[in-house]
């Protein structure tokens, strides 16, 4: 064989030629039989690549310049194929793997896209096919956008008329229905998914051209072959010889083919028309070759998943445990308890009347602002709905200033209209009489009941005691006294007592705050101040369920235990109602991470330090909050409950030093030990670097390329910074834009600070750090998400571009352009937002970004704007002063705690409470009111400002905070559209809503709601957060931040999917002729993403709070609610792994690190908990259980008779650990949560139980 073979190819040697006739190619692959290598770039088939790939392009980019509206009626054709096992392309994007195996799925869906196309065209001529009669798509949502369809038609059909014509309710809502605008505008741009029709052209040609690549390399080889195998055959006879040439020309025959495929479908077709000569052939051959290849593709990943050699799973799926754990554990000094000293209240001043610390709420709040900058609108501005703000303030109530009424005004009109009351103390109608702010002394010193309250009983103790106990004495006089001295003297011992009992929350001593027994606040100060109003208004009177606490004195909590379920949930609500603000909130600590304040105190710092920004008495309270929180270490971790890490340390001694600590100081001076130990800031994360370059510590070659002319990329391109999580995209904004101008504190070159921290903050000389080298420098400490080899690759390649002057002059060109549009869009967010901007991050980074566009003016309006909204992020607790993780939970914890009441069935014996929170919700939903819409965020919500600042529609969402806080979130949303029809059942809301004292809520504004939840289901089935998920998962690839994970686009949670098919459920119930079809359709999406997400042992896993407890009362509640059988195996997974983590002592436990570390805690919440349980985790634990109508009814009476136990006889629960988080791996405190959550589970037990529980 091998002599044939050699005699064969014997005139190998003469010449190639005749054998390289024999490589027949098909017409559209004959150009590469030529000898030049671009002889591919001439091939038909080529060419027909590029024409796809090109069109696709440009349709997708004409597309994205339409005005975006809302998908209108979303079909079941085509989406329900277009995912496989959640692994898909599109915009829920998917792993790289999963996009090339699975990802030819899009052509069904492009198919039946086209069949809906034709349907919809029969039904516009009259014809009725299945378009949007039958659920098909549209037309223009196939191709990634959507169209206006506000028709009479389009309303018809979404009317159900089988109904009963003679119910005056359902004809009403028919009514409703029909005069609804369908076509409210929404967000679906082609940035944000490019629609099958799209996807399958652009799929076709990336094969196409890839196929291309291979055929032109086979060729190639096959003249290699064809000289090796000539030469080896002159070579003397050996076995190597005879095996290798068979091999050999084994392969060549194979390579013919493959590049033959679809050769047998052109045929003969020699003609000298063009057409049939060469395209027809060429779209034959590639048509072919995509239906075998993709065929071949998807063959492959179904072994492969039944091999269970890769198993797909969607890019929304958390994935299991870490490989790599939390290996430390914070550390404090034992014992040691920290006051706040008479120093931080009086500040540099000594009037006593200007250093009392309050909590002012909505228009007070907006008075107080305007006070401090001198009410000077010309150059202020102070937009948006004062609903829901709440600033700390040493100011006293400001007169009104024609706001209308102010919110006491409400709850009078409540009590004497509909309740028919009067206080005994005749203060509504001194209210009445008097404009509002002009009330008497003794009622703006609210606080003159807790003189002795919270101080330690100094009677009978030795003087040295009495000495160490002076601290918190005089805190608290100086923080609440009054003036007046008859006031004082009417405060008698036992209602002092009381109001100790109630807020301290359990602890003791009051207003002592010990980190190494739990360092988080339990939010003493506002909570006595919600006391002492109430008690104020109410004549010394609590509400009934807890009046016995006036009839003896029970300051251990623990006198008169509740008898019955009901009776525990009654005094909660009853505790947790004193605390209702008076607009209708429910305020709390927000506060937790630790990386935060220091950017507020380096942007503070290098714009001159404004007193009105931060004032002196702030910079003690906030150096005050740094100190108490420091590890034995010396050093801070991310959050409060993280050991300390080099990203908290470092920044958080930079703010030390810039408040005014001390470098001297013991405990600085072993934070500055701990940096130097660990490598100095060269050490630290990006984050933490970016600040230092700003305020001049840090050369900016220590820093990675941030380019700003990423923003100029077409939107069709792949990794663009539109398609990012909101949340990432708004501070990578600013961090270019400061990045791009190279901005430095104006005197970091002659501040004697700066040039001290230089010193303090490195281990080697400043002027000699080379500082390109340390870019990828991190601490193992905080390399949570360690930062890939190709995003290495990728910054190391933008430092050539930043630093070569081959690139200057391009790069001069677009970076200018790209400051522009940076500049134009961080003023875009700030007009949205009311300067309050999306968080705390990018708050700092835009003020100092607005500071710079205004060229280091101070008293630039935009500046000073920005400076009116700081307040709104800071909180006083028995810590000091932080800076919280957004200017608030208002929403969300109001939200929950109405629906907790109403699930108790008490909504109406807390009249007032529900009426307030009605008040409250209708005041919050975005852009719904004429304030908001007065305000210019209201501008920016047009289809043409959207689309330009790739913003989702707002009106008519619920926010997390504030309306005027302005991004709505697909939860949010959900949960305060559940408030609102929660408290439709409550006739004394309804009531007041007939009366005109409560502002009615049209169905109008619900169906604005429903639509912002339908616009935001992403294709997989399930809702992120803010906006649609406009990326890949390969995004991840491509995080930069080192200490977060999954920050790179807005994945679909089991907490946002839970919330909004909820509340399109109970809508449904309530309105059942809007949009049904969408909905029905929606719900049954959600529930199988939920499904779809669910690990192997049956738990879900919280993205946001702490954490398999947290995810299985979402997965639970969302599926019963969307239709799951209890009996559902789905369900029994989840309640036995429940089951399985209940505690000793009855309860369920969880503590930080089972975010950190994706895995149940083993240990519970073993360090801030009760053996381990804790009743936050213990009150999602049984209402997951309860809603499963679990049948383990000893379990649900231990974890009932464990929240009941551990509750405070004022009502109130302990506060333990941490419970809420985000990215993964930051903690963050929500105060308001062992309140609401534990009444809610008690209410839900007990109406699912009955009497077997007590």
């Amino acid at each position: 064989m091998t002599q044939c073979l050699a005699a064969g190819l014997q005139s190998a040697n003469e010449s190639c030629h005749p054998y390289l006739d024999q490589l027949s190619l098909p017409t559209p692959l004959e150009p590469l039989l030529q000898s030049p290598y671009y002889a591919m770039l001439t091939t038909p088939l080529f060419l027909l690549g590029l024409f796809l790939l090109l069109s696709s392009l440009f349709a997708s980019h004409q597309l994205s310049k339409t005005p975006i509206r809302q998908l209108g009626q979303v079909g079941t054709r085509g989406r329900s194929y277009f995912s496989w096992n959640e692994a898909t392309t599109g915009d829920c994007g998917g792993r790289f793997f999963d996009w090339w195996i699975f990802g030819g799925s899009v052509w069904i869906r492009a198919w039946l896209s086209v069949w809906d196309l034709i349907a919809m065209t029969g039904h516009e001529e009259g014809g009725h096919g299945h378009g949007h009669g039958d659920g098909g798509e549209n037309l223009f949502a196939c191709f990634g956008v959507a169209h206006d369809i506000s028709s009479p038609a389009n309303a018809d059909a979404e009317v159900n008329g089988n109904h009963d014509a003679s119910d005056k309710k359902n004809d009403d809502q028919e009514e409703q229905a029909k005069t609804s605008s369908v076509g409210i505008l929404g967000y679906d741009s082609s940035l944000g998914a490019h629609g099958p029709l799209i996807l399958a052209p652009l799929r076709a040609s990336i094969l196409i051209l890839a196929w291309c690549s291979v055929c032109s390399f086979l060729v190639m080889i096959h003249k290699e072959l064809i000289g090796w195998v000539a030469t080896m055959s002159e070579m003397p006879s050996s076995p190597y010889i005879e095996m290798i040439l068979p091999v050999a020309l084994y392969f060549m025959q194979g390579m013919l083919l493959i590049m033959n495929t679809g050769e047998a479908l052109v045929g003969d077709m020699n003609s000298t028309d063009p057409f049939l000569a060469v395209l027809l052939p060429t779209i034959i051959y590639a048509s072919s070759f995509i239906v075998l290849i993709e065929i071949s593709l998807y063959a492959l990943g179904i072994v492969c998943t039944i091999l269970k050699i890769y198993v797909p799973r969607g890019v929304s799926h958390p994935g299991g445990p870490r490989p790599h754990k939390i290996a430390r554990l914070p550390q404090w000094t034992e014992g040691k308890q920290h006051f706040l000293p008479k120093k931080l209240i009086l500040g540099d001043g000594s009037d006593v009347n200007h250093s009392k610390w309050r909590c002012a709420v909505a228009h007070d709040a907006h008075r107080d602002t305007l006070a401090k900058f001198d009410n000077d609108a010309s150059t202020s501005r102070l937009t948006g709905e004062p609903s829901g703000r709440q600033i700390w303030t040493t100011l006293k109530p400001q007169p009104a200033l024609g706001q209308g009424e102010t919110e006491d005004d409400l709850e009078t009109r409540l009590k004497k209209e509909l309740l028919g009351t009067t206080l005994q103390n005749g203060k509504e109608a001194q209210a009445e009489a008097k404009p509002s702010g002009n009330k008497k002394e003794e009622e703006q010193n609210i606080f003159s009941p807790l003189i002795d309250l919270l101080s330690p009983d100094k009677k009978g103790m030795p003087k040295s005691k009495q000495d160490k106990a002076d601290p918190i004495g005089d805190f608290v006089q100086n923080l609440f006294s009054p003036n007046d001295k008859e006031q004082k003297a009417k405060v008698n011992q036992k209602q002092s007592d009381l109001i100790q009992t109630l807020a301290s929350g359990g602890r003791s001593p009051p207003l002592a705050f010990d980190p190494s027994k739990n360092p988080n606040s339990s939010d003493q100060l506002f909570r006595a101040q919600m006391i002492a109003s109430y008690l104020d208004k109410n004549d010394g009177k609590l509400p009934e369920d807890i009046s016995y606490l006036q009839n003896q004195q029970s300051s251990k909590g623990q006198g008169n235990p509740p008898q019955t379920v009901m009776e525990a949930a009654k005094r909660g609500i009853a505790f947790y109602s004193i605390l209702q603000t008076e607009d209708g909130h429910f305020a709390g600590d927000y506060g937790g991470p630790h990386f935060l304040l220091p950017g507020l105190v380096v942007a503070w710092y290098v714009m001159g330090c404004p007193s009105v920004m931060i004032s002196p008495p702030q910079q003690a309270l906030m150096l005050h909050y740094l100190k108490v929180h420091q590890q034995a270490d010396g050093g801070w971790g991310t959050h409060i409950e993280s050991p300390s890490t080099m990203f908290g340390t470092v920044i958080s001694y930079l703010a030390v030093r810039l408040l005014g600590g001390e470098k001297d100081a013991e405990w600085v001076m072993n934070a500055r030990e701990f940096i130097q130990k660990e490598g100095g800031a060269v050490m630290t994360s990006s984050w933490a670097k970016f600040w230092l370059c700003i305020v001049g510590c840090m050369d900016w070659k220590g820093h990675n390329s941030v380019p700003p002319e990423m923003w100029l990329l077409p939107t069709w391109f792949p990794f663009h910074p539109g398609r990012l999580w909101c949340h990432c995209r708004m501070v990578y904004l600013p961090m270019g834009y400061l990045y791009g101008s190279r901005f430095i504190y104006s005197d970091a070159e002659t501040d004697p600070l700066i040039r001290e921290l230089r010193k303090e903050l490195y281990c080697q000389p400043y002027h000699s750090i080379d500082w390109d080298g340390t870019r990828h420098l991190v601490a193992d400490m905080d390399n949570y998400s360690p930062i890939p080899f190709f995003m290495k690759f990728a910054q190391n390649c933008l430092a050539l571009y930043e630093n070569w002057k081959i690139f200057r002059p391009f790069r001069d060109v677009v970076r200018r352009a790209g400051l522009r549009f940076c500049s134009e869009y961080m003023s875009a967010e700030d007009l949205q937002t009311n300067y309050i901007d999306i968080g705390p991050v990018n708050k700092a980074m835009n003020m100092v970004s607005a500071f710079h566009a205004a060229n280091n003016d101070i008293n630039a309006a935009s500046v000073r704007s920005h400076m009116m909204r700081v307040p709104d992020y800071l909180w006083v607790a028995e810590d000091g002063m932080k800076m919280q993780g957004y200017n608030g939970s208002q929403c969300w914890d109001t939200s929950f705690a109405i629906q907790s009441v109403w699930e108790c069935g008490l909504l109406d014996r807390f009249p007032i409470l529900s009426a307030k929170v009605w008040a409250y919700l209708e005041r919050t939903q975005i852009l719904s009111t004429d304030t908001s819409q007065s305000s210019p965020a209201f501008h920016y919500e047009s289809c043409d400002n959207r689309d330009k600042f790739y913003r989702h529609v707002s009106k008519g969402g619920w926010p997390f905070s504030t309306s005027a806080h302005g991004w709505p979130i697909s939860d949010c949303t959900g949960e305060g559209l559940k408030g609102v029809l929660a408290l439709m059942d409550s006739p004394f809301v309804m009531g007041a809503v007939k009366k005109g004292i409560l502002k009615s809520i049209e169905p109008s504004r619900l169906y604005d709601a429903v639509n912002v939840i339908l616009t935001l289901q992403n294709e997989d089935g399930g809702w992120a957060t803010y906006e649609n998920n406009r990326g890949f998962g390969w995004y991840e690839e491509l995080n930069p931040s080192e200490v977060f994970g999954d920050i790179m686009i807005d994945y679909s949670y089991v907490e946002c999917t839970m919330a909004s098919l909820t509340a399109l459920a109970e809508f449904h119930e309530k309105f059942p002729y809007h949009r049904t079809k969408e909905i029905t359709f929606a719900i049954r999406r959600g529930r199988e993403f939920m499904k779809s997400i669910q690990r192997e042992d049956g738990s879900w896993y919280g993205s946001w709070a702490c954490c398999f407890c947290y995810g299985c009362w979402f997965g639970i509640e969302g599926l019963i609610k969307s239709g799951e059988s209890h009996t559902s195996p789905t369900i029994h997974r989840c309640c036995k792994f429940l089951l399985s983590q209940q505690r000793p002592n009855g309860g369920w436990g969880e503590d930080f690190t089972s975010c950190y570390d994706k895995d149940y805690a083993e240990n519970g919440m073993q360090s801030y908990g009760d053996d381990g349980s804790g009743v936050v985790n213990t009150a999602w634990a049984l209402m997951a259980l309860s809603a499963a109508k679990c049948s383990d009814v000893d379990a649900i009476r231990r974890g009932v008779q464990y929240l009941m136990k551990r509750q405070l006889d004022s009502g109130d629960w302990p506060q333990e650990g941490i419970a809420g988080v985000f990215n993964r791996a930051c903690g963050i405190t929500y105060t308001a949560y062992r309140n609401v959550f534990p009444i809610w589970a008690l209410g839900r037990c007990a109406a699912t139980y009955g009497s077997s529980l007590d």
